[in-house]
């Protein structure tokens, strides 16, 4: 066969007898044996160039340019020097089989493709472009056990990270550490969630619930709510019944059982009968709308030391009934001006002065109250409104803080006090004074027609 190429030399030297059609055959003649030189170096030279690729050639260690080929190992025969595959154009760089180990070769990881730092926390780094752009790195850190996923730019803002499935955005961290679920900037009007690193959680849906809390098998709290290091409130189930409230004080709504909302201790976990007022001194409801009155506990059972009124107190009684006026509360007169209206009843520092007149301590009768507090008064700035961040506007005021005691209240605080009445015991009071009156007049009326 004709020697065309070096890949038509053969390996056994007889069988050579042409370079390029040149004889060289056993006495051939001088001159063929100079042109096939000349020829074998051309071939030489197309492998040189690649023009004729090479058959599968063996070799213990192979160097090209900077890149040395040794046994299963590719390295570079310049210190420092990088290794390139490079596939030309939109060719694909493509491991067929086995697993893939960057940075250490020797660990005992199976899987697909494992990356080691070798001690270094920087792991992997997946980049947009080699010198602009955006870039993920992966992390390690040996020393406190962290592995964590780094949002990066070259230049410009840092991007946020994302996660995506079937094609659509599920979860955001962004470059400020707010993470988003369902939502892809922040705003607490926006259907999603938000967590941010400030503590707050924004829940947000449209038609459907944002909050579903469950506890499961036991009754308690379901809900803890701390100030600092100390619990405040808490939400909670009782026997299918939800609870709110704080330490020994609260109220348990009792649904569809019995229609009511009845006083409840959370710590105690029961009912708490006869103890907890609504509203007190200086934190006042203002009107109450109800189908009935208050019904109030007269069970003889439940009571002691019952007597008619003395003389002292039917002369007080007497006195008190010639005190009801008509007035205005001052704070209404404010609002509403002459809208304002006209309430009828007593001033409780005058019913105070006809027990006194009679001898008697006003403050040893439910029907008289006088309560003493202390306050605070802080000027509090007007608020802007911040859309994204869900603040509201809010006008400027002045922020009143209550004290039970004169030990809880800081220095510069002022007393106040101020005097009431409980009206249902107040007319049953001068009911009693009255009938007790008209029955004595009876009584000397009958003697005299007799």
């Amino acid at each position: 066969m004709a020697k065309n190429s070096i890949r038509d030399y053969d390996a056994t030297s007889g069988n050579n007898t042409d370079v390029q059609s040149v004889d060289i055959s056993e006495g051939c003649a001088a001159s063929g044996i100079n042109n096939a030189i000349r020829e074998v170096m051309a071939d030489l030279k197309d492998v040189s160039t690649g023009t004729v690729k090479l058959e599968t050639p063996g070799a213990d260690q192979l160097n090209v340019d900077n890149i040395r080929l040794d046994g299963n190992t590719i390295s570079s025969t310049d210190t420092n020097g990088n290794v390139n595959i490079d596939p030309a154009g939109t060719g694909d760089t493509i491991i067929a089989s086995g697993n893939v180990k960057i940075g250490d070769a020797t660990t005992d990881v199976t899987s697909k493709l494992t990356v080691s730092g070798n001690g270094s926390a920087d792991t992997a780094t997946f980049m947009y472009d080699g010198s602009a752009g955006t870039y993920l790195d992966i992390n390690t850190n040996a020393a406190n056990g962290v592995v964590s996923l780094e949002a990066n730019a070259r230049t410009g803002d840092f991007p946020p990270l994302t996660f995506t499935t079937g094609g659509s955005e599920r979860l955001r961290v962004d470059s400020s550490g707010i993470l988003m679920v369902g939502k892809t900037s922040t705003n607490y009007q926006s259907v999603g969630v938000e967590a941010k690193g400030n503590g707050s959680l924004w829940a947000t849906a449209d038609g459907n619930n944002p909050l579903i809390l469950v506890r499961k098998s036991s009754d308690g709290a379901i809900a803890q709510f701390y100030k600092d290091s100390s619990i405040v409130g808490i939400i909670g189930a009782d026997s299918g019944k939800i609870y709110i409230g704080g330490g020994d004080t609260g109220f348990i709504f009792q649904g569809y059982a019995n229609d009511a909302i009845a006083p409840y201790s959370p710590d105690g976990g029961a009912i708490r009968d006869n103890a907890i007022d609504l509203g007190y001194s200086s934190g006042r409801f203002d009107d109450i709308y109800a189908t009935n009155g208050t019904i109030q506990t007269s069970d003889q059972n439940e009571k002691q030391d019952i007597a008619s009124l003395t003389t002292a107190e039917m002369t007080a009684a007497k006195a008190i009934s010639k005190l009801f006026k008509t007035y205005k509360w001052k704070d209404k007169v404010v609002a509403k001006g002459d809208a304002a209206r006209t309430h009828t009843g007593v001033i409780a520092q005058e019913v105070q002065t006809a027990m006194s007149d009679a001898g008697l301590d006003a403050s040893k009768y439910a029907f008289w109250c006088s309560d003493t507090w202390w306050e605070t008064s802080t000027e509090v700035a007007a608020v802007e409104a911040d859309e994204e961040a869900g603040i509201e506007a809010r006008d400027a005021y002045t922020r009143v803080d209550t004290y039970d005691t004169a030990d809880d209240a800081p220095e510069g605080a002022t007393e106040r006090t101020r005097l009431g009445v409980r009206y249902p015991e107040l007319l049953a009071f001068i009911g009693a004074a009255t009938e007790q009156r008209l029955a004595d007049i009876e009584t000397r009326l009958t003697a005299l027609e007799a």
